[in-house]
């Protein structure tokens, strides 16, 4: 049992962590719209390092208003001020409705105060504004896993996935739903080996520091031994 828990711990991504990825993505992305280019970096160094090439068709130019109110934000979330930052947030989208990384950071603010109707809502606007977000498709996959709806978290997944097929997040998520929760012990080894895979060759692997990883090969083994 407290090893099943420890698995979905480390299936929640830290607030903290997020944002400061998005917060570098986020002021690159701007540069990158002010100088007539699409080009969209990857936004979560940690995990995907094969995204490097995914594009936003359509990116506004951002005020320096309205980044500076950006990079704000992320200091208030930083120093755990939910209410000013999620003010500035608001402040934002209400200006550039199509913008994805507000939106996302929106949704993590609403996870954090424990309202996942939110959190779905802007995670779900944030995939409209930007269909490649796949940082958004994990978190409505954990969302749904944590209301049973299981096969609608593999979905989520799954289409994540599709976006970002080197996420080590959603490779484990993945894992996890199908050994606890689907029982399909074949799918699990499957995304286990291939998280294992990725974060082996990740420069910046947060969660080989924790353990996870000793941790994962131990899970392949039993789950192998319990396929037989």
């Amino acid at each position: 049992m407290i090893e099943t828990f420890n698995k979905l711990l480390v299936a929640l991504s830290p607030l903290k962590s997020i944002l400061r990825i998005l917060s570098a993505a986020f002021l690159v992305l701007m540069l990158s719209a002010c100088s007539g280019m699409a080009e969209k970096q990857q936004l979560d160094r940690d995990i995907a390092a094969s995204n490097k090439e995914q594009q936003i068709k359509k990116v506004k130019v951002i005020d320096d208003i309205a980044l500076n109110d950006y990079q704000r934000a992320l200091a208030y979330l930083d120093q755990g001020d939910l209410p000013q930052a999620n003010k500035l947030l608001i402040s934002i989208i209400e200006k550039y409705p199509d913008l994805a990384a507000p939106l996302y950071n929106l949704g993590l603010i609403s996870e954090e105060q424990n309202d996942q109707g939110s959190a779905e809502h802007y995670y779900s606007q944030a995939i409209d504004a930007d269909s490649k977000y796949y940082l958004a498709f994990n978190n409505l996959g954990v969302i749904a896993r944590s209301k049973g709806q299981f096969k609608e978290a593999s979905e989520y997944y799954s289409k994540g996935l599709n976006i970002a097929p080197d996420s080590p997040d959603l490779h484990y998520n993945l894992a996890v739903l199908n050994e606890i929760y689907l029982h399909d012990y074949a799918k699990a080894i499957k995304h286990y080996e291939r998280y294992l895979v990725l974060v082996d060759g990740s420069a910046n692997n947060s969660k080989a520091k924790n353990g996870t990883d000793k941790n994962v090969s131990s899970w392949i083994k039993d789950l192998k031994r319990r396929s037989r």
